[in-house]
C-alpha cells in the first residue's frame, strides 16, 4: 500500500519528487509539507518521476477505486469504459459519451472523468482540535465562534486537482500579507478569522465577512479587496464623494465581487447547512469514528433491505424519517397492535388479540410535538438555503450575472459536489405526503436545483453519483490522521425520480375533479352573456384566487413543480453531457411500469440463490404498482367491476368531492414507491385506470409464517368521504367462502382490524391514517408467525399445542389456496406477478414444503382453524395438497402450460361428482373436490 500521506500531496497536483521532499523535510506533516512545496521551497527539486507518479496514482485509482481519469489519446481506456457501461440496463457510472461539442466539453469541469455508484474510496484526512477565537456581537449577543479549519475545509472525496485549489485559496486567505492595490507600499495582514468563522447563522457571517473584505488603506486611502488583491472599482469604490468611505451597497452586491469570496461563501455556507442537516435530523445516522475524535454521516442504502425483519414493524420514532438502512418509513407513527398508529415503539402484542386491542381514545401529544419540532426546524432550514443560495454562481441573477457567475471558482466546484448531501436527504424522502406537508422547505430545494440545473458548469453534477461517508478508522502511520471511507451513492437525479413518478400519480388521482368539472359546467344564460367583459375578468381573478387557496391546487402545482424541476435538469444535460447520456440515464431511473411485467425466461436459469434474489427483488420493485382495467363487459349502460365492492363503485359513477381526490393523490403518490419489496414478502397493488378508487392487493405471506409464499388477495375501494372514513377492504382468498385463515381473516372476507372500523378501539385517524398502513397491518400483524395468538384473550398461548395445531391447519388451507389455487386459477388482474412469483421461488417453496411437513400433524384441513369450530371440514392432508403445489411448481418451471392431467381429471367429473365435492376442502375443479379427483391426487376419502 503507498504512503497515505504522499498520496494526499500527489491529489493536490503536487510532482512526486517535491512530495516527498516536502515530507521528509516536515517529518511527515502533510499540511505543513504542503504550505513548503506551494510557497516554491522546491521548485528546484526535479519532477523527473512525475509523469510515472500520476500515471501510477491514476492506474491505482482506476482499479481500485473505480475512478478512471479519461485522456483523449487512451482510445482503448474509453472504449472499454463505453463497453462496461453498454452492458444490461444498469446506470452506475457518469461518464461523456465523446459527442458533445468541445465548447460545451469545456463548460463541464468534471467532463473526462467516470464516477460510479459502486466506487469505494479511502481518503486520508487530518484530526483537528476545534480552535475558537474571541467574542463577537451577534445580534446583540456575544459569542465564541468556531473557525473551519483548513482539513475540514479540505474534507471529503477528493476528484482531480480540487484538492489543490482548495489549499492554495485556503492559504492564500488565513495567512500572509497582501500589498495595497494603490501601490503606496502598505501591507495588509490577513487571517483565517477574517474568512473562516462558522457564525451561529449565515446572516450573521455575511454581516461580518463584509466588513473584511473590503480595507481601506491608511496611507492612500485606496478600497482594497483583500480575498483577490484588485482595487474596488466606481461601484463600490473610493469616489470625491464618500471621501473615502466604500459606500453603504447591499452585502451579497459586495460579496460577489470576485470569484474568490464566492468559493469562501460556499464553502462555508455549505459546511453550514451540512451541520443544520447532521443536528436537525435529516441525516438519520451517525458512522462512529473509531478514533473517538470526530464522526461523519453514513449514506442509506443504495437499495431497499433483501430481507423482510418479521413483526418488527418499527415505523420510527418520529413520523416519516427514514432510517438507519436507507428504508423510508411510513407516514405517521408506529402501529399499534390494533392497527392503530401510536407515537413510537415496536409492535406488540396484547391478551386482547390483533385487531381487538385499543381504548377509547390515542394519546398523540407525542407525535405534535414531533411535528411542531419539525416544523420548527423546517423554518430555519429554509432561511438558511435561501440565504446561500444568493450566493449560487446564477447566470439568471436579478440585476444581471456578475463575474463570479460565469468564472465559477474552482472550490466552489468542489464544495457543492462534496457538500450536497442534503439534497440526497430530502429527495431520498419516499412520501409526497410528508413532502406536500413540508412545502415551504422542499420549495427552497426546488429554487435550488432550478439555479444549478441552469448553469453549464454545475448541471452535471446533479446526475453524478454522490460519494458519501461511510466509515473512519485510525490512519496506522499518523496519529494526527485518520481514514475515512467514502462510497459512492445515488446522483440527485436519480432519487427525484421518484418523486416525479409519486408527482404523475398525484395528478392522475387529481384528474377526476377537473373532469367532472368539465361535465358539470354551466351553461351560460342570456343575463350572463349580457355582463360586460370587465366584470367577466374580474369573476376569472376572483375563481383564480380561490383555486390558489384550494389544496387541490396546491398540490397539483407543486407535483407540477416536481416535474418541471427534473425536466430541466434533463435539459441541461442534454447539453453538457449529451443526448446519448441522458437517454441512457433515463433508461436506468425507476418508472411505472405500461402493463403486467413478466420475468424473462433467461431470467430463470440464473444459478444461486442471491442472483435469484436479486432477480426477484428487481421484478417486484418494477411490478408492485400498476394501473389496470378492472372493468368488466356489460350489455347495460352502467360499468361493472371485476370486484368484490361493484356494487358501491356502480354508485358513486360521475360523483366526487375535491377533499376525496386530494386524499386518494397523495395515498397513489405514496404508494407508487413506498410498497415494501423484499424476496420474503412484497405487496402488489394494482389501481383502475380511470377510476383511482378502486384497487386490489395481492400480499405475498412473510417467510417464517404459516402463510409465507402464499399469495392473499385484497379487494379495495375508497369511500365517498375518504379519507375522512377508513377504506373498505375484502379478503379474497377464502376458497370460495369456505376458509378462515386466520382470527382476523373470516370465510366471508372481512377483515378484523381496529384501523378499519371493524372493531372497537382506536381506529382511522382522519388525515393521519393512510391505506399503505392498513397493507402492512395486514402484512405484518395478521399474517403473523402464530395467528392463533391473534386471538382475543389467547396472545399468551404462544407455543401451545393449541396454537400449533391451527398453524398446522394454516399451513394445509395455503397450500391448497393461496399457492394452488392462485397457479391453477390465478385472480384477475395478478396472473403474471402469481406465475413469476411461484417460477422464481419454485425451489425455495419445495423446500419450504419440506420443511412444513415436518410441522403437521396428519390431520385433513378444516375450514376453520379452531378445533370444534363449526365450519368446512374435508379430506385434504398435507401431503396431498404439497404433491399438487410441487407438481404445479415443476409444470412452471418447466414453462409448460398449467393444464395438467388434474385439470383434464377435473373436467371430467360428472355433476354429481361435483356436487359431492361440496364437502371437500379443495371447491370445485380448481385442486381437487369428489372421490374422483381425490384419488387422482393420492388423497384420502373420508
Amino acid at each position: 500500500m503507498s504512503d497515505p500521506a504522499l498520496s494526499q500531496l500527489l491529489d493536490m497536483g503536487i510532482p512526486g519528487g517535491r512530495a516527498r521532499a516536502a515530507l521528509k523535510r516536515s517529518k511527515g506533516d502533510v499540511m505543513s509539507a504542503a504550505e513548503r512545496v506551494f510557497a516554491g521551497e522546491f521548485d528546484d527539486v526535479p519532477s523527473d518521476d512525475e509523469e510515472e507518479e500520476a500515471e501510477s496514482s491514476s492506474k491505482g485509482r482506476g482499479e481500485e477505486n473505480g475512478v478512471i481519469l479519461v485522456d483523449d489519446s487512451d482510445e482503448e481506456m474509453a472504449d472499454g469504459s463505453d463497453g462496461d457501461e453498454s452492458d444490461g440496463n444498469d446506470f452506475d457510472g457518469f461518464e461523456d459519451d465523446g459527442e458533445i461539442p468541445e465548447d460545451r466539453l469545456l463548460s463541464d469541469p468534471y467532463a473526462g472523468i467516470f464516477f460510479s455508484k459502486e466506487r469505494v474510496e479511502a481518503v486520508v484526512e487530518p484530526i483537528e482540535e476545534p480552535k475558537y477565537v474571541r467574542s463577537f456581537m451577534v445580534k446583540g449577543e456575544r459569542e465564541n465562534v468556531r473557525v473551519l479549519g483548513r482539513g475540514e475545509w479540505m474534507s471529503g472525496c477528493p476528484e482531480g486537482n480540487e484538492q489543490s485549489f482548495l489549499f492554495q485559496l485556503y492559504s492564500m486567505l488565513a495567512e500572509g500579507r497582501l500589498p495595497c492595490s494603490g501601490g503606496c507600499g502598505h501591507e495588509f495582514v490577513r487571517n483565517e478569522d477574517d474568512f473562516f468563522l462558522l457564525f451561529s447563522d449565515f446572516s450573521a457571517y455575511t454581516a461580518y465577512l463584509k466588513g473584511k473584505t473590503r480595507a481601506t488603506c491608511p496611507l492612500c486611502r485606496q478600497i482594497t479587496c483583500l480575498a483577490c488583491g484588485d482595487k474596488i472599482n466606481a461601484d463600490g469604490g473610493l469616489t470625491p464623494q464618500n471621501n473615502g468611505k466604500a459606500p453603504n451597497l447591499p452585502v451579497e452586491k459586495i460579496l460577489l465581487h470576485c470569484p474568490n469570496v464566492q468559493g469562501v461563501l460556499l464553502g462555508v455556507g455549505l459546511h453550514m447547512i451540512e451541520q443544520a442537516f447532521s443536528s436537525g435530523g435529516e441525516s438519520r445516522s451517525q458512522v462512529k469514528n473509531m478514533s473517538g475524535k470526530s464522526s461523519v454521516r453514513a449514506p442509506p442504502e443504495k437499495k431497499q433491505k433483501t430481507s423482510a425483519d418479521r413483526l418488527s414493524l418499527t415505523i420510527s420514532k418520529t413520523s416519516r424519517e427514514e432510517s438507519d438502512d436507507g428504508e423510508t418509513n411510513l407516514d405517521g407513527p408506529a402501529i399499534s397492535n390494533g392497527g392503530v398508529f401510536e407515537g413510537g415503539g415496536v409492535v406488540s402484542t396484547s391478551s386482547k388479540g390483533i385487531g381487538y386491542d385499543g381504548s377509547s381514545s390515542d394519546d398523540r401529544s407525542g407525535q405534535k410535538k414531533a411535528e411542531e419540532a419539525q416544523i420548527a426546524a423546517d423554518s430555519k432550514t429554509v432561511i438558511l438555503l435561501a440565504e446561500v443560495q444568493t450566493y449560487l454562481p446564477n447566470l439568471n441573477r436579478p440585476g444581471g450575472a456578475r463575474t463570479s457567475d460565469h468564472l465559477v471558482h474552482p472550490t466552489a466546484l468542489a464544495h457543492l459536489r462534496r457538500r450536497s448531501g442534503f439534497v440526497n436527504d430530502l429527495l431520498r424522502n419516499d412520501s409526497l405526503l410528508d413532502m406536500s406537508k413540508r412545502e415551504g422547505l422542499y420549495t427552497s430545494l426546488f429554487d435550488w436545483l432550478q439555479i444549478v440545473s441552469n448553469h453549464e458548469a454545475l448541471a452535471s453534477m446533479l446526475a453524478m453519483p454522490q460519494m458519501r461517508p461511510v466509515s473512519v478508522s485510525p490512519c496506522p502511520d499518523d496519529l494526527q490522521s485518520h481514514i475515512v471511507t467514502y462510497e459512492g451513492t445515488s446522483s440527485p437525479r436519480e432519487l427525484l425520480e421518484n418523486c416525479v413518478i409519486q408527482a404523475q400519480a398525484a395528478l392522475k388521482g387529481l384528474q377526476s375533479v377537473s373532469e367532472l368539472s368539465k361535465t358539470n359546467e354551466i351553461h351560460m344564460t342570456e343575463e350572463d352573456k349580457r355582463v360586460s367583459k370587465a366584470e367577466l375578468a374580474r369573476r376569472e381573478r376572483v375563481k383564480q384566487e380561490e383555486e390558489k387557496s384550494d389544496a387541490n391546487f396546491q398540490l397539483r402545482s407543486f407535483c407540477e413543480r416536481i416535474i418541471a424541476s427534473a425536466q430541466a435538469i434533463d435539459r441541461s444535460l442534454v447539453e453538457t453531457k449529451g443526448k446519448a447520456f441522458v437517454d441512457r440515464m433515463r433508461e436506468s431511473l425507476p418508472k411505472l411500469p405500461d402493463s403486467s411485467i413478466a420475468v424473462e425466461d433467461h431470467a430463470l436459469s440464473a444459478q444461486g440463490t442471491e442472483a435469484t434474489i436479486k432477480i426477484y427483488e428487481e421484478w417486484a420493485g418494477r411490478a408492485r404498482f400498476q394501473y389496470c382495467d378492472l372493468t368488466e363487459p356489460s350489455s347495460s349502460d352502467k360499468k361493472g367491476y371485476r370486484h368484490a365492492y361493484s356494487g358501491s363503485i356502480q354508485s358513486l359513477e360521475g360523483m366526487d368531492m375535491p377533499r376525496r381526490s386530494l386524499a386518494i393523490a397523495k395515498e397513489l403518490a405514496i404508494l407508487t414507491t413506498s410498497l415494501p419489496v423484499a424476496w420474503h414478502s412484497t405487496i402488489f397493488l394494482q389501481v383502475d385506470e380511470t377510476r383511482v378508487d378502486v384497487l386490489k392487493a395481492m400480499i405475498i405471506g412473510p417467510e417464517g409464517t404459516p402463510y409465507e409464499n402464499g399469495c392473499f388477495i385484497f379487494d379495495i375501494f375508497l369511500p365517498l368521504d375518504y379519507n375522512q372514513r377508513c377504506p373498505n377492504v375484502k379478503s379474497m382468498t377464502t376458497n370460495g367462502g369456505t376458509y378462515r385463515l386466520n382470527p382476523n381473516l373470516y370465510a366471508d372476507g372481512k377483515v378484523c382490524l381496529s384501523l378499519l372500523g371493524t372493531w372497537s378501539g382506536p381506529g382511522w385517524i382522519s388525515g393521519q391514517s393512510t391505506l399503505l398502513q392498513v397493507l402492512i397491518s395486514i402484512q405484518s400483524l395478521i399474517l403473523c408467525e402464530e395467528p392463533y395468538t391473534n386471538e382475543p384473550g389467547w396472545a399468551n398461548d404462544a407455543g401451545t399445542p393449541a396454537s400449533k395445531a391451527y398453524s398446522a391447519n394454516v399451513r394445509r388451507m395455503v397450500l391448497v389456496d393461496a399457492m394452488a389455487n392462485n397457479i391453477k386459477r390465478p385472480p384477475y388482474p395478478f396472473e403474471t406477478e402469481i406465475k413469476a412469483h411461484f417460477r422464481l421461488k419454485a425451489k425455495s417453496i419445495k423446500e419450504q414444503i419440506e420443511k412444513w411437513k415436518k410441522l403437521d400433524d396428519g390431520k385433513a384441513v378444516s375450514g376453520d382453524s379452531f378445533l370444534g369450530a363449526p365450519g368446512h371440514t374435508g379430506t385434504i392432508t398435507f401431503d396431498g395438497a404439497a404433491q399438487e403445489v410441487k407438481r404445479l411448481l415443476g409444470q412452471l418451471e418447466n414453462g409448460e402450460s398449467i393444464a395438467g392431467t388434474n385439470e383434464k381429471a377435473a373436467a371430467k367429473l360428472t355433476a354429481a361428482d361435483l356436487a359431492s365435492s361440496s364437502t371437500s376442502g379443495i371447491k370445485g375443479d380448481v385442486v381437487g373436490g369428489g372421490s374422483k379427483l381425490a384419488k387422482v391426487l393420492g388423497l384420502k376419502k373420508k
